[in-house]
């Protein structure tokens, strides 16, 4: 009996060591770098061109970005980051507005070209590892993004341009995964919501 305890309990000792250090790789600094598509929305109801105010509505538009984040985990459950993408890519379109050019309604052709400045974002991170390799989380932060529409009006070869700038400041919130498919590396991909702007994110992370 003696021995068959001894056993377990070296057994149990041993699992115990086992996952304090599993824990423990994942504790301590990591970096993500990445690809990100944001959508969202250019509110262009009030658009001032050479004077003249327009209305081009408000346009939906999918930007291209890169990311890159920097963090800390606390243990298996808690971390915290900072998150930022630039614009790498935009979306243009193209549409005729009616403007009023000495008392008369025309039709003026505009060029439209929306890009995403920036945006930066500290989260905190609630993570649920469902195995060694595999973990699911939600995070909840603080942050802004910034865009900017470029417009091009033309009305029988003559041409005036104009630019806005938009900035979404909110709390953000989302969720994840990650899959680490050696002790240090992995892949993430994270879905976030800031204001009325959509962010999807897929990235390499590295553990330190």
């Amino acid at each position: 009996m003696f021995r068959v305890l001894t056993f377990a309990g070296a057994a149990m000792l041993c699992l115990v060591v086992a996952g304090a250090a599993s824990a423990a790789d994942k504790d301590g600094l990591y970096i993500n770098l990445g690809g990100t598509i944001l959508s969202t929305e250019q509110d262009l109801t009030d658009t001032e061109i050479q004077g003249q105010v327009v209305d081009l509505g408000v346009q939906q538009a999918d930007l291209t970005l890169i990311n890159g984040r920097i963090g800390y985990r606390f243990n298996d459950y808690i971390a915290i980051e900072g998150e930022a993408g630039f614009g790498v890519g935009g979306d243009d379109f193209n549409r005729q507005v009616p403007v009023d050019v000495l008392g008369s309604i025309v039709n003026v052709d505009t060029n439209i070209g929306i890009e995403a400045d920036d945006y930066y974002i500290a989260f905190a991170r609630g993570i649920f590892p469902v195995s060694e390799q595999f973990d699911i989380f939600a995070r909840i932060g603080y942050g802004q993004a910034t865009g900017t529409a470029d417009v091009t009006a033309s009305l029988g070869g003559v041409s005036a341009a104009a630019s806005v700038s938009e900035k979404a400041d909110d709390i953000a919130y989302g969720v994840g995964v990650q899959f680490d498919f050696t002790g240090n590396d992995g892949i993430r991909a994270d879905y976030t919501r800031l204001e009325d702007t959509d962010i999807l994110s897929i990235a390499y992370a590295r553990r330190f």
